[in-house]
């Protein structure tokens, strides 16, 4: 995994995860609205449970958590939107074990109805040391399987699903 990917402007972590779906028959602006709302998260990623929306912010940004299996509710705060290339958002909860989480959703076109969605993870802290041991075992296979689903949502396929957990192992 190139590591010097990165979002400066949010954070200095590590890319973690990269994973790329590539599609066709479908617009930017289609996969971006299928990407840009909450209430799909359950369609596709195999831990969401449940999308739980609240009252708007005062500048009118849409709030919502979404309640996870292992991690209870994690709070998606969108840092940045620039529809229908690319969103930036937190992810935080009091059981959420990566406290450092910041993601990116890119839809990138190569044709008029065909292209990639892009979704990145950028973290440096996982807490707890059963976490530490688990997680590197089990997203993996969680995040792939739930990108094989999105695929078929999109009308494309997985490309690519790649971890690097390195420099977070537990304590022996």
């Amino acid at each position: 995994m190139d590591r010097s990917r990165y979002l400066g402007e949010f954070t200095e972590a590590p890319e973690r995860l990269r994973g790329v779906i590539a599609f066709e028959g479908r617009t930017g602006e289609d996969v971006f609205d299928i990407m840009g709302d909450p209430d799909r998260i359950t369609d596709w990623y195999l831990l969401a449970k449940t999308v739980h929306h609240h009252p708007p912010a005062p500048d009118g940004e849409a709030r919502f958590n979404v309640e996870f299996t292992f991690f209870g509710h994690v709070f998606e705060e969108v840092l940045l939107w620039e529809a229908p290339q690319r969103y930036v958002y937190r992810a935080t909860g009091p059981d959420f074990p990566i406290k450092d989480y910041i993601a990116e959703i890119a839809v990138e076109m190569t044709g008029e109805r065909s292209g990639q969605m892009i979704w990145s993870m950028y973290f440096d802290t996982i807490e707890g040391q059963e976490f530490k041991r688990i997680l590197p075992i089990v997203l993996p296979a969680i995040n792939e399987a739930s990108l094989t689903k999105l695929a078929l949502i999109l009308g494309g396929e997985l490309i690519s699903c790649v971890h690097d957990f390195s420099g977070l192992e537990a304590d022996v």
